[in-house]
């Protein structure tokens, strides 16, 4: 495998689920994952357990990512890595969505993976090297009842993701897309919405998956899917 001593990867939503899990798979392979996440506190906590740098930063804040990239930037270095993987569920009736309710899955969801995009994609583009991956969903391969927000906003980084990976590739980057199913974490809880996890594929095995994306640098890949196998009864 190739030398990942000098792969700096900043990880979003990396305080729980996925993320959490991420960044111990990374770090376990030789990579240098960068902790961010909304909860200061939460942040600081498993930075200091986990020996990786942490910084606080909510992505459907703009402001807060073109300060929050700059700074990791000044004091990690460039970044080889960018895993948009913070996100937030919403289901329900469209109807009674509010329009906060709206607002800040598209503003998470959709806004902070392109915002977090164009502000770390530029260095990889003059440096011809780096990757961008994007945790999307299989909630954009698909349409179903009950989750028509949430759908709309993984679909726009669907359309995003492949867009800059024709755009990016002649110039030496690699954007790509993950489209995982269900995942034990508590993205839905959060939501107040109840889901049967043991179904769920553990964060480690989706973190797993993510790593194999990663290691080849002469390598796309275009819209990776997984799942569970339980998840098919």
């Amino acid at each position: 495998m190739p030398s990942t001593d000098d792969k700096t990867i900043i990880v979003t939503g990396a305080t729980n689920g996925l993320g959490l899990a991420l960044i111990s798979t990374l770090k376990d392979a030789g990579y240098k994952p960068i902790l961010t996440g909304r909860n200061a506190d939460k942040v600081a906590n498993i930075s200091a357990r986990e020996g990786v740098p942490g910084y606080a930063l909510d992505v459907a804040d703009t402001v807060a990512i073109s300060d929050v990239t700059a700074q990791i930037e000044a004091e990690q270095g460039p970044l080889w890595g960018l895993i948009n993987n913070a996100g937030i569920w919403l289901e329900g009736d469209f109807t009674e969505y509010s329009a906060d309710d709206i607002r800040a899955v598209i503003d998470t969801n959709t806004m902070g993976t392109i915002m977090m995009t164009h502000a770390i994609l530029p260095g990889m583009l003059t440096r011809r090297r780096g990757t961008v991956l994007n945790v999307v969903s299989t909630g954009a391969l698909y349409t179903r009842k009950a989750i028509s927000v949430y759908s709309a906003s993984k679909w726009a980084i669907r359309g995003f993701t492949g867009c800059l990976e024709a755009e990016c590739a002649p110039q030496g980057v690699r954007v790509m897309g993950f489209y995982p199913g269900k995942i034990d974490s508590n993205m839905y809880e959060e939501a107040g919405v109840g889901r049967d996890l043991e179904v769920a594929m553990a964060p480690k095995q989706a973190a797993a998956m993510i790593a194999n994306m990663l290691d080849d640098e002469t390598m796309v890949w275009s819209q990776v899917s997984g799942r569970s196998i339980r998840d098919y009864t």
